[in-house]
């Protein structure tokens, strides 16, 4: 099938998910231009449009017209994911230079999404970033927020969660406001990916989906999403990645929708919460990384299937199972990652029911991260 027809066909995609999600949802054959238009007709009313890139993108010239706008902030997202403080220093850029922007867009991976969907609603309340971190937490809407997403897998593009490192934790922003209001989905915009984000990637939504399935907490709709995402996940990851392929590639822009309208309705489970402690430890690690970490470290919750699928997905990719230690964790940091896992009481509550304090000791914990050193 040529490119054309490919996305074509993927334009004229018809609603692929059940959960009813607050974003609108934009398939594109051209996300910038898409994009560009949009902004073009908000021009007309007066729109105030503050931009957040991801800075990898300022060597591909695709991104070049959204470059030359401003006002802009380029975010280093290999440096970290995003973290409170760089919220509340984006916030304050945006209040002390541009006090009557009324939008932000958030242009690259999640981190450079969850980044711009954290400042848009930080924006309009008075408090640090890292005392929102939770849920349940009153806040008032934001700016507006859009995001054109580059990397396929997180689900940020249209989930209500903004994930932050903190001072004393990795955890999101979780509330309404935070969801963006427009996602414009382009497959193309993930050609210069490298292999192992591409991989990693597409591990962590394989991961996501995988969870939702298993969940005792999450809504049914939910569930139906994250099984067929799922199955989207598992074809993609079945092949070596190395190269960038259009067909693929819609593949993995649909498994992140539906990784994202899973969330709306349903919870992740033990692989996630086993990842935060390993966040916390380190952090250079990537959430990406720290999942597959935690699944390979859960062999015995997930040996059916998950665990060796997991390994052979690397296998196929030339790419060796992580180790903690890679990433600077060691024993000493064992106490501090027990500490942090069994503080994600819902995410347990998601895997095992309301007997999961039963089976969470910190023995438990303990083992496990003593087997991923």
């Amino acid at each position: 099938m040529s490119t054309q027809d490919i996305l074509t066909n993927f334009v004229a995609t018809r609603k692929f998910w059940r959960t009813e999600v607050p974003t609108d949802i934009v398939l594109s054959r051209d996300g910038v231009a898409d994009l560009l238009a949009r902004l073009d007709e908000n021009d007309k009313e007066n729109r105030k449009p503050f931009f957040v890139i991801d800075k990898a993108l300022t060597v591909q010239p695709q991104f070049k017209p959204l470059l030359g706008r401003e006002p802009k902030f380029l975010f280093d997202a290999t440096a970290s994911e995003p973290r409170t403080d760089d919220v509340d220093m984006l916030v304050r850029m945006i209040r002390d230079n541009a006090p009557d922007v009324d939008l932000i867009v958030g242009v690259g991976g999640g981190g450079t999404i969850d980044l711009a969907k954290a400042a848009g609603i930080c924006a309009a309340n008075p408090k640090s970033a890292a005392e929102y971190q939770g849920w349940g937490l009153e806040m008032s809407k934001g700016l507006d927020i859009w995001v054109l997403p580059t990397l396929s897998g997180t689900g940020a593009e249209i989930t209500p969660i903004a994930v932050l490192r903190g001072p004393e934790k990795k955890l999101g922003i979780n509330n309404p406001h935070t969801a963006p209001a427009i996602a414009i989905i382009d497959p193309q915009l993930s050609r210069e990916v490298s292999k192992f984000n591409r991989v990693y990637t597409m591990l962590d939504c394989y991961f996501h989906h995988y969870e939702i399935t298993l969940s005792k907490t999450s809504a049914p709709d939910a569930i139906e999403d994250a099984w067929y995402g799922l199955d989207l996940a598992r074809q993609v990851l079945g092949n070596d990645l190395t190269r960038y392929d259009l067909e693929r590639a819609v593949l993995s822009v649909k498994a992140s929708i539906l990784g994202g309208s899973s969330t709306i309705g349903g919870r992740v489970g033990a692989a996630h919460a086993i990842s935060y402690g390993l966040s916390n430890a380190s952090p250079t690690l990537r959430h990406s990384v720290a999942v597959t970490l935690s699944r390979l470290g859960l062999k015995d919750l997930y040996q059916d299937d998950g665990y060796e699928e997991t390994l052979r997905f690397l296998r196929i990719n030339d790419l060796p199972a992580p180790r903690a230690r890679d990433y600077g964790i060691t024993e000493a940091s064992i106490d501090k990652m027990v500490k942090t896992a069994i503080g994600m009481d819902k995410l347990w509550l998601s895997h095992f029911g309301e007997s999961w304090r039963t089976a969470v000791t910190p023995e438990f914990l303990t083992e496990v991260y003593l087997a991923m050193l």
